[in-house]
């Protein structure tokens, strides 16, 4: 594969803190970003409750974390972890690529794009069960 060695791996660890950072401040409230989508509509985008659920992650409370959303939870967060490892496996000469090529990475992507439209109409819609989902339930 190359050269290169896990002393090589540099910028993942760095992009990893840096998001680290960011999500504790979300998390925390230090750094609050309103929803534009939602100020605008009324309706929530895939991402509202997101600063509120890591919030609650960084107390120890899976159910609040869940119940602000859980889009961000189950799929996000599990995604957004392997794909680090996959990047320090790829900074570090192990790997080919960090992302799968071919018809596989396609299909990761239009999966992962395809759950997040679903969520985000899912949440909106206005009879129960999916009332509950909104992130200002």
């Amino acid at each position: 594969m190359g050269e290169r060695s896990w002393r090589s791996v540099r910028v993942t660890p760095a992009v990893a803190a840096a998001g680290l950072a960011a999500g504790v401040a979300l998390g925390t409230g230090v750094l609050r970003i309103p929803c534009w989508f939602h100020a605008l509509t009324g309706l929530d985008c895939p991402f509202c409750g997101g600063s509120r659920a890591l919030g609650a992650l960084l107390r120890g409370d899976v159910a609040g974390a869940l119940s602000y959303n859980a889009f961000a939870l189950v799929v996000l967060l599990p995604l957004a972890v392997a794909t680090l490892v996959a990047a320090v496996r790829w900074e570090a000469g192990l790997a080919r690529r960090w992302w799968p090529p071919g018809a596989r990475g396609r299909w990761l992507t239009l999966s992962v794009a395809g759950l997040a439209l679903v969520w985000w109409v899912g949440r909106n819609l206005p009879f129960a069960p999916f009332t509950g989902l909104s992130a200002y339930a």
